[in-house]
């Protein structure tokens, strides 16, 4: 955790002089973040948001992610759809970058399979609500890197399999998300 602390606190302090200014209304962008959790997991995972402003102050922003990665179960892999939904509003006004207060929910759907030793139901479905306080540096016409710590809270969750808040992180979150803007990519 430690360490997780340092290396925000590094990005936070590299990206400080070099904030790309722009006047976002909205975005469509690729969540990394989901490649990096799945990666740690052994397995593969993407992840897409779309953002819109609302008022100078207050957006919209939709996430749908899917990751395929392995269990702690020898050869039962696990499939997971995630979809969520959050009111962001920005104090500081201007767009959609930087300070952050966040509020909202969304739903993780898990899928079992694999030879090995399956749980007697091979689904879970977890429901959480997280607010959430960030930062979003927004580094190149068509990058931003979202800096968020939050506190996720499953308000549902049948856990057919034990470890399985392993991979949804209950509780407190640090985040670091890369954010390939596709709008951005090409225009001047």
């Amino acid at each position: 955790m430690k360490r997780n602390i340092i290396v925000i606190l590094s990005i936070y302090l590299i990206s400080l002089p070099c904030q790309a200014q722009t006047n976002n209304r909205e975005f469509f962008s690729l969540d990394l973040s989901y490649s990096l959790t799945s990666i740690l997991n052994h397995g593969l995972g993407i992840g897409i948001n779309y953002e819109r402003s609302l008022l100078d102050y207050l957006s919209i922003k939709g996430n749908f992610g899917h990751m395929t990665l392995t269990t702690s179960i020898d050869d039962v892999y696990s499939t997971s759809v995630h979809i969520s939904l959050y009111a962001n509003y920005y104090p500081l006004g201007g767009g959609l970058d930087k300070l952050y207060i966040s509020a909202g929910g969304g739903c993780d759907f898990m899928n079992y399979f694999g030879k090995g030793n399956l749980p007697p139901t091979t689904q879970d479905i977890l429901i959480h609500i997280t607010p959430q306080l960030g930062w979003k540096f927004n580094v190149l016409r068509f990058l931003i890197i979202d800096v968020s710590v939050g506190y996720k809270y499953l308000i549902y969750e049948t856990q057919n399999y034990e470890d399985i808040r392993d991979f949804v992180n209950s509780g407190f979150n640090f985040g670091l998300g890369f954010k390939i803007l596709f709008n951005q990519i090409g225009s001047k």
